[in-house]
Order: structure tokens, then C-alpha cells, then sequence
């Protein structure tokens, strides 16, 4: 080998030691994930970039998780065990974080795949454009199908950018309001993102348990409100596995869920009063979370664990929907994008006080978008009733 090559060969050798000489911290809650956990782990162990603390939250697990967990830690010291009495997914990421010591931030579900280049992409991403998170697209897995489902592109956000760009297609999510707002959908899903650690603990970020998954959404919006720079790649990082006996999809009743929905909604509108700062604007964010929380308590009543009499699914509308500013925010159902056929139908029988249609509509609906995950063809008519567009 000549002096010059054997040099280009050992620069290259120090430069990539210097790339990976900040670690990244990975959360993982775990709670009865022996189905899928193996894959999970070993998709991110084969991980190009090496820097890596794979911190695992075991949330009382009652299978065998913790012994697979165990298990895996014995071939690679990069994984770390911590366990906790049952409480949840929030409350496992929070323990997560607190006992993360890596400069960068990335959280990954028990059953879903990581890309091999997903963090080295996002990590170089990051120190290109100074950014304090950087996003990645997402697929999804379905039955051993892979797909894309939310794809962004390779930029970098600033300003005002990242409000019409990033936060306003994720607050308004579903919705086309007479707004400047780019068109691409964004989700509130958090393990697509990495964020630099001290951006996290400067903001003091932090999930919080409401109904489902609002946590994933307050923290994300938090994050695009406070961030002064957000990257994107257009590289698929993160593959979503559709389970369908995940949580995600047990379809349990929820009580007081108004009570809890007010408070997601107002913690919103904390996060985001200041970065918006107009009042049109917060107006409409309203009328549209109120909207999309209308529609989460029909999903709610429709649960099999709830028994309903048509009088009661009545009381149940008027507690949960029509007492929650009904007449002024209902308004936004014009707004619903072309092609979310659900919430289009449901929001329209709705406006109309068609309590027991829209129940109905809900119940055959979701059963429609249940059915349509299993096979290939119909996929595409989940999407379309999602309105899923990438």
C-alpha cells in the first residue's frame, strides 16, 4: 500500500471514530414483548453506527421478555436492563430517559425494526445542519409487507418554516384550514425522531399519559415549538410493525375521557401559544383538535367493553361531545381533507346532531379499516379512508 494510501485509508479510520464518538441513547419499553423483542434488538445492534446505549425498560413484564432481554445483554454489554412495576409506556420512556447518559435521544417500540443506516443518517444529519432533532421517514410492516407510510425529504427547517412545514401539518393533521401550511401529512409518532439530549433536558420534555398516544403528539409538539432548527432525511429509518394485539389497537373503554381531553388539548396550547402567536390560528388549532377528540370519543363509546342502550350512547354524546363548545368548533369539519373518508362521514352525520348514525358509521367504519389491514388490495382503501398519502 503506498504512504498516501495508507494515509487516505487511516484518515478515513479517525474520521469515522470522531463521527461516532458521541453515543446515542435508545428507550425501549418492554412489557410482555417476547414475540418480537429479539428482532427489535438485533435490528438495532447491526446498527452501522456502534456508539450506541440500548436502554430497555422492563414494565413488569409477566412472559419471558426479561429473560430474552438478559440474554441478548450477555452477547452485547450495549444493552442495559432497568425494571419497574406495570405502568405503562409513558411512564417507562420518562424512566428511560432519566437513566440515559448519551449526547442524542431515539426511542423504539418492542416490535418494531430499525434500519441499519437509520442513526448513522440522522447523526450526520444533525451535525451538518446544527439541528436539535432530526426526523426520519417511516414504513410500516404488515404481516411481513413492507410499505412506505410517511416520507419526508432531505432538508432542514428554520423560522417559520418550521411552523408551516412541520408543526401546523402535525397540530392540524387531517385537516386543509385557509392557513400557510404545507401539504404533506405529519405524525405524532415519536421513534422516527433524535434528539440531542440537552435540547430535551434545556426544554425539560417530558411524556405525559392523557387518553392513547398523546404523549408521542405533546412531546413532538413541544419539540418543533421549541426547536430553532429541524432536519429531515428522506431515508425509510424506521419500520412500524402493525400488531394487531398491540395496544395500538386493544380497543378498551376509557372513562372521563372529556376530562382527559381537555387536558391534552390545553397542555397543546401551552406548548404552542407563543411559537404561533396568532390568535386565528390558535382558534382553529382548537376547533380542529376538538374535532379529531369528537371523533376519538365515538371511537371510545364504540368499544366492546362498554355495554350501550340508546339512551345512554345519547347521555354519553352529550357529556363527552356536545358540552365540549360543540356548535362553534364542529365548524371545523369543512376543513377535513379530501379523501379522509371516516372522519368526513362521521363529522358530517355529527354537525347535524345524528348522534346514532354517527355511532353506527363509526362502528362499521373501523371494522372496514380493521379488515382492509390484512390484505394487500385493500390496503390502499385503508389508506384512502385515512387518507394517507405519504
Amino acid at each position: 500500500m503506498h504512504a498516501a494510501a495508507r494515509m487516505d485509508y487511516g484518515s478515513k479510520i479517525i474520521e469515522k471514530m470522531i463521527k461516532q464518538a458521541e453515543k446515542i441513547s435508545i428507550i425501549i419499553p418492554v412489557y410482555n414483548g417476547a414475540t418480537y423483542i429479539i428482532e427489535t434488538l438485533n435490528s438495532i445492534l447491526q446498527s452501522t453506527y456502534q456508539n450506541l446505549e440500548i436502554i430497555i425498560i422492563n414494565d413488569g413484564s409477566t412472559d419471558n421478555s426479561r429473560e430474552i432481554c438478559e440474554h441478548m445483554q450477555q452477547k452485547d454489554s450495549r444493552i442495559v436492563i432497568y425494571d419497574q412495576k406495570n405502568c405503562g409506556v409513558v411512564s417507562a420512556r420518562n424512566n428511560g430517559v432519566s437513566k440515559a447518559t448519551g449526547d442524542y435521544l431515539c426511542f423504539c417500540d418492542q416490535d418494531d425494526i430499525v434500519d441499519p443506516i437509520c442513526y448513522a443518517k440522522q447523526i450526520e444529519r444533525m451535525e451538518q445542519d446544527k439541528s436539535d432533532l432530526c426526523m426520519c421517514s417511516v414504513g410500516r410492516s404488515i404481516d411481513g409487507r413492507y410499505s412506505a407510510f410517511e416520507v419526508s425529504e432531505d432538508a432542514c427547517y428554520e423560522g417559520k418554516d418550521i411552523l408551516e412545514q412541520l408543526l401546523y401539518p402535525l397540530l392540524f393533521n387531517g385537516f386543509a384550514p385557509p392557513i400557510q401550511m404545507g401539504e404533506k401529512n405529519r405524525y405524532p409518532h415519536i421513534w422516527s425522531c433524535m434528539f440531542r439530549a440537552n435540547f430535551w433536558k434545556t426544554h425539560q420534555i417530558q411524556f405525559r399519559k392523557y387518553v392513547h398516544f398523546e404523549d408521542d403528539l405533546l412531546v413532538k409538539t413541544q419539540a418543533l415549538a421549541s426547536a430553532v432548527r429541524v432536519s429531515t432525511i428522506a431515508h425509510i429509518g424506521y419500520y412500524w410493525r402493525v400488531n394487531l394485539k398491540s395496544v395500538t389497537y386493544a380497543h378498551l373503554y376509557i372513562e372521563n375521557i372529556a376530562e382527559k381531553q381537555q387536558k391534552c388539548y390545553e397542555d397543546l396550547y401551552q406548548s404552542v401559544v407563543d411559537r404561533i402567536g396568532d390568535e386565528k390560528i390558535l382558534q382553529m388549532f382548537q376547533c380542529a383538535t376538538y374535532c379529531k377528540q369528537y371523533l376519538e370519543a365515538i371511537h371510545n363509546l364504540a368499544s366492546p367493553d362498554r355495554k350501550k342502550t340508546w339512551s345512554n350512547i345519547h347521555a354519553y354524546y352529550n357529556n363527552n361531545i356536545y358540552d365540549r363548545n360543540f356548535e362553534k368548533c364542529v365548524a371545523a369539519a369543512k376543513y377535513v381533507k379530501k379523501g379522509k373518508i371516516k372522519p368526513q362521514i362521521i363529522l358530517h352525520l355529527l354537525a347535524r346532531k345524528h348522534t346514532i348514525l354517527s355511532y353506527y358509521a363509526e362502528k362499521v367504519l373501523d371494522w372496514v379499516l380493521l379488515i382492509t389491514l390484512h390484505s394487500q388490495t385493500l390496503t390502499k382503501i385503508e389508506r384512502k379512508l385515512k387518507g394517507i398519502r405519504g
